[in-house]
């Protein structure tokens, strides 16, 4: 069951999307000139609901003072702030950046000496986020730098050693990652490197860990369970290999909610018993605007999902291949098993099973056994889907199980191009999965598909949908 906490942030991200489709109402700090924005006395408001605040302009506001960029201004109420252009200072200053509802970087905003950074979201509106582009982060120099989001003050590392260490000496606290790492220097680890359950909130200020490499087995990933928040990161090329018995994901073996966190990498089974295995989290509880790029290879009966094995997945989508050789495993796209809800996901992954395997585009089974309900709502899958024999192979589901006689999967597609099946299931096709061309789903958005979060493009995901929230990289 997801948590009160998730569905809000559910709520939020349709709330913000639906915003994004009416007239903008942004204050946007770029290269241009400053228009409709007033600044006096350390704070910098809208005198119209799109205003832009010039990048040097406000860099020497800087460097005077701590300046305040707010949405709210004399009788005009903007909703968004942007940062569209790199943005540095290096005075001991402070920035707040005080939004209705969202903040979005899109380049790297950098506190460069000793200066302050404060965010804060659904100031007076709901429905806001703070998010990061592809191309943005946040940079902070000084770990002792004082960072707040939304009035919580974050404790800044910068390493993964440094992470693993805080959490250890305060496992409830609140972590900000000041800047991208690489962990090829740290070789390769026999286990978590966080091994202490975490039940705070760790913010990754749009910044990366790279080359992070495991060797070993438990419960495996950047962090080994992650009760708590985590959001706004990426794990690069991440290498993790694994003997039997684990629970194993890019992040965490075991996760709470996680938003907007993305995986890519290889993870690797060996040894002679099976595994948990998910590009972003084994278990997981909420992946919200999450992704995976990824290769899964395993060689044991196991549970593979390309983003995890169990878990609910909202604006999330999975990419790479899975490889599942042994007989018997349940292997989905994007989810291995769903018992829960997976909506507004896609998964664009080649799978293949051995012999008596339960194999999806999208998810494996959905549903457990008769008796608990497996949700899937306006996604699709597009990846080649394949097994050995006696198997359920489907281009979307391997087994569907009914509850109480209803299907519980609605307006879903796979695509029979790519797929190389004409079956939506293992078992023959289900109401509520329906199979289209390449060419017809790049046609246009599929019956369902909401245009305030899907959208198509012949540049990006090969002209297929992708979630305008979370667009691959490309």
């Amino acid at each position: 069951m997801r948590s009160t906490r998730n569905i809000a942030i559910l709520a939020g991200i349709a709330a913000a999307l639906a915003a994004a489709g009416a007239a903008n109402a942004d204050v946007v700090i770029s290269s241009a000139a400053t228009s409709s924005m007033a600044c006096s006395n350390g704070v910098c408001a809208p005198t119209a609901k799109d205003a832009t605040l010039n990048v040097t302009d406000l860099e020497n506001l800087l460097a005077s003072g701590n300046v305040k960029v707010t949405t709210t201004g004399s009788g005009v109420q903007a909703n968004n702030i942007t940062v569209g252009t790199p943005l540095s200072w290096s005075a001991t200053n402070t920035l707040a950046l005080d939004a209705s509802r969202s903040i979005t970087i899109n380049k790297t905003l950098s506190v460069d000496g000793q200066g302050g950074l404060s965010l804060i979201t659904n100031d007076g509106g709901a429905g806001g986020a703070l998010s990061f582009g592809p191309k943005g982060h946040a940079v902070i120099a000084n770990l002792s730098s004082p960072l707040t989001i939304n009035g919580t003050a974050y404790t800044l590392v910068n390493s993964v050693q440094t992470l693993a260490s805080a959490i250890a000496a305060n496992p409830s606290g609140d972590f900000a990652l000041a800047n991208n790492y690489d962990a090829k220097v740290d070789g390769t680890y026999s286990a978590a490197p966080v091994q202490t359950g975490f039940t705070g909130e760790f913010e990754g200020l749009g910044n990366a860990i790279s080359h992070l490499s495991i060797n070993g087995s438990g419960y495996i990933g950047l962090f080994e369970v992650e009760y708590g928040v985590a959001e706004n990161m990426k794990l690069i090329d991440v290498r993790l290999t694994v003997s039997g018995g684990s629970q194993v994901g890019g992040f965490a073996g075991v996760a709470g909610d996680i938003s907007r966190v993305s995986v890519s990498g290889t993870i690797r089974g060996i040894g002679n018993m099976g595994n948990d295995i998910g590009g972003v989290t084994a278990i997981g509880g909420n992946l919200v605007g999450c992704s995976s790029n990824i290769e899964i290879i395993e060689n044991q009966q196991s549970a593979i999902g390309g983003l995890a094995s169990i878990g609910d997945s909202d604006q999330s989508f999975a990419a790479g291949t899975i490889s599942a050789t042994a007989d018997g495993s349940i292997v989905g796209g994007l989810i291995s098993t769903n018992e829960g809800t997976i909506q507004n996901s896609y998964a664009s992954i080649a799978v293949t099973g051995g012999s008596h395997t339960k194999i999806g585009g999208l998810v494996g089974t959905n549903g457990q056994g008769k008796l608990t309900p497996g949700i899937i709502q306006t996604s699709y899958s597009s990846g080649a889907v394949s097994d050995k024999k006696h198997g359920d192979a489907g281009g979307f589901v391997g087994v569907a199980y009914k509850v109480h006689g209803q299907s519980e999967i609605e307006q879903s597609y796979w695509d029979t191009t790519t797929s190389g099946t004409d079956k939506g299931t293992g078992r023959g096709n289900k109401k509520g999965i329906t199979g289209l061309t390449t060419e017809q789903l790049q046609s246009g958005l599929p019956d369902g598909f909401d245009p305030k979060v899907w959208a198509e493009d012949p540049k990006i995901n090969n002209g297929l949908p992708y979630l305008i929230n979370n667009p691959p990289e490309e």
